[in-house]
């Protein structure tokens, strides 16, 4: 039984390890870029790493429908009255090419509203990355409101 055991925990120290080194230096960077952005938008409202993570080309879309350009996110952004709490993000997938990205997940949040009225906030999101000056920058982002 305890030869099993040990089995088992090496099996799983392998996959772990050859999980961790499969992860390419680009998908780090993605992944690490991605909740940066994240926690910009949904946390402390950070011009100056939106401005960073952001292309200059930028397209983004909200779960309203509502569809901004750069300059126009990081405003909406930064002056958005709403504070974010209970946040869970799940379901993590990257696809990379030679030049750009895809990542998708899905977002649990409870946003607290100028009026003070607290909205469960269920949303799938998409975020393009592309390569500017050697960088990973958002270059779209889309987010579809999900049913409780």
């Amino acid at each position: 039984m305890l030869y099993r055991k040990q089995n088992l925990f090496l099996i799983v120290m392998l996959v772990s390890c050859s999980l961790a080194i499969g992860q390419s230096k680009d998908e780090t960077e993605i992944l690490a870029n991605s909740r940066r952005l994240h926690q910009a938008v949904f946390g402390k409202k950070d011009s100056a790493a939106l401005g960073q993570l952001f292309a200059r080309t930028l397209t983004y879309g909200h779960s309203n429908g509502r569809i901004q350009n750069r300059e126009e996110a990081i405003d909406g952004i930064i002056h958005n009255k709403s504070t974010y709490t209970d946040t869970s993000l799940k379901s993590y997938n990257v696809l990379i090419t030679d030049d750009a990205a895809v990542v998708r997940y899905v977002m649990r949040e409870t946003e607290t509203n100028a009026e003070g009225k607290a909205v469960p906030l269920r949303l799938s999101i998409m975020l393009v990355w592309v390569e500017e000056k050697g960088k990973w920058k958002l270059f779209g982002r889309q987010a579809v409101r999900l049913a409780e």
